[in-house]
């Protein structure tokens, strides 16, 4: 997704409704790579999803404050340059989400399940700023 592609010059007019993005929940300024599997014999079943992408972030240091893109909450106004934009512009950021789910399906009528999840998530910037940090998660759920 193209930066620049959701927002507006005037913010009110950018497509989003109730403070969330209505095209897509990176905003804008990003590339993604999205794999899902999935596998049901009789009462078995499972799933694997595999999600990468690349973001371009504001930088916001009171030093560089352009809108390169990412947010589609700021005007067209702060743009740092209007040729030459390219997808990751700002602090490039590669995302990995990842998860994968086993289960056994109890009762069909009911669709009573029980399963195990594991996911993960790295989220890892050029640079760091307050508002964009280097992180990685796993949760486990039964």
């Amino acid at each position: 997704m193209r930066p620049y592609t959701y927002s507006h010059n005037t913010v009110v007019l950018n497509y989003a409704h109730n403070n969330q993005p209505m095209a897509h929940l990176w905003g804008a300024n990003f590339s993604e790579l999205v794999l899902i599997g999935c596998y049901r014999k009789c009462r078995l079943f499972g799933e694997a999803k595999f999600i990468a992408g690349i973001r371009g972030f504001d930088v916001n240091n009171g030093i560089d404050n352009f809108n390169y893109g990412g947010n589609i909450y700021r005007d067209e106004v702060d743009r740092p340059f209007d040729s030459g934009v390219k997808i990751g512009q700002g602090i490039k950021t590669n995302t990995i989400n990842a998860s994968v789910q086993a289960g056994y399906l109890i009762n069909p009528a009911s669709n009573l399940k029980v399963f195990a999840n594991i996911s993960y998530r790295n989220f890892n910037p050029e640079a760091e700023t307050t508002t964009v940090l280097n992180n990685s998660t796993v949760w486990f759920n039964f």
